[in-house]
């Protein structure tokens, strides 16, 4: 492993028992806090791993492969520690069967979906040392280097000569994040933080996207300028042979690679998409019920709503003192056909008679009185 602090001249891949792997019980939740502390305390990790960010989710982990190549994980540690971490090789284009073309690790099981991530019970310091670990022993393909300080690093390593090649032609894109300040705290390190974490989510790869991810056209053929006349007039003649030797240079080499990742993480996520048909069908039957559901409801929210309306509605003026006259009227009517009865009856009981007769009256001349004010305001 790297230092940030002081970059060392080789490194060896470390070995996997020195990883501290700790069990937990299944129904155990591994808060946030314990995995980025197993993260950042790492026996192994720890001395190449700073802040890219100017809070806690974003950190990079700087390392070097077997094959001499210095390459930095970046990860994203999630703030609901129920998801699962997201890492991504930073500043090279390279191709690998656990990179996708955004360069994510998608190969790594653990941190394929939340449900794996939660069902693994791993510390997110486990599982980063695990992934740098395979991109140590089975080196990622490098096709250019587009980060500033990890071209400097690669340059200032006694690697092999085809690393140094690729690292001198390597040139700045102008669509590359760099990171040449040397620091990732601050605004710009905001950021780039949130360019990363919206190509993460990103669906779709624009044009500009692609053309960051395709290798430029080398301006030099090393490999055609040092064959001889009579060697390049057998290639020109021999197309079989042409096209062999097209195949095993370097740069169509990586690019067949790109090529073929791109395939596999297109099949597999086709793959997924064709597996999740049934359950997307079952969901989609499942919301047209709940729509004819809602609109049905709806009808009958709207019909009873429209009688609540009606009902609760201030009368017209008008109305109301057509309503107070017909009622008056009728107390009225009430009340001597009742004095008629009781006489004709030879009533006996005066006070009961002489009770019920005022209260039809009074709601009478009550009515009566309320008609009156409602003429008078009109």
């Amino acid at each position: 492993m790297f230092s940030w602090s002081k970059p060392t001249s080789s490194s060896s891949a470390p070995s996997p028992s020195r990883a501290s792997f700790t069990s937990h019980a299944p129904s155990a939740l591994i808060t946030r806090n314990v995995h980025l502390s197993s993260y950042l305390n790492h026996p192994v990790l720890k001395p190449s791993t700073r802040k890219a960010s100017a809070d806690d989710t974003l950190y990079d982990t700087i390392f070097q492969t077997t094959n001499g190549y210095a390459l930095m994980l970046r990860v994203y540690i999630p703030t609901d520690n129920t998801n699962a971490p997201q890492m991504t090789l930073y500043g090279v284009i390279a191709s690998h069967s656990w990179l996708d073309i955004r360069m994510r690790v998608i190969g790594y099981g653990p941190i394929s979906s939340d449900q794996s991530w939660r069902s693994s019970n791993l510390k997110l310091g486990d599982a980063v040392y695990a992934v740098i670990h395979h991109f140590q022993l089975q080196p990622p393909s490098i096709s250019q280097i587009v980060d500033e300080n990890l071209r400097r690093r690669q340059q200032g390593l006694p690697g092999t000569a085809n690393n140094k090649q690729t690292a001198t032609k390597t040139s700045n894109r102008p669509n590359a994040t760099s990171s040449s300040n040397g620091t990732h705290g601050g605004n710009g390190a905001v950021v780039q933080a949130t360019a990363i974490d919206k190509k993460e989510k990103a669906c779709k790869v624009d044009e500009d996207e692609l053309s960051s991810l395709i290798p430029r056209v080398p301006t030099s053929f090393p490999e055609i300028e040092e064959m001889s006349l009579s060697q390049l007039n057998d290639l020109v003649n021999n197309k079989e042979a042409l096209d062999t030797f097209i195949n095993n240079i370097s740069v169509v080499a990586n690019l067949n690679e790109l090529k073929e990742s791109i395939e596999t993480s297109n099949v597999d996520t086709a793959t997924a998409n064709l597996a999740l048909e049934e359950k997307v069908k079952s969901i989609c039957m499942e919301v047209e019920t709940l729509k004819q559901d809602l609109k049905s409801n709806v009808e009958t929210y709207q019909q009873l709503d429209a009688r609540r309306a009606a009902m609760t509605r201030p009368p017209e003026i008008h109305e109301a003192l057509q309503e107070l006259t017909v009622a008056k009227k009728k107390a009225l009517n009430e009340s001597d056909e009742f004095a008629d009865d009781w006489v004709e009856s030879g009533g006996s009981d005066v006070s009961a008679f002489v009770k019920q007769f005022m209260e039809t009256r009074v709601l009478h001349h009550t009515r009566a009185a309320k008609a009156e004010r409602l003429k008078m305001a009109m």
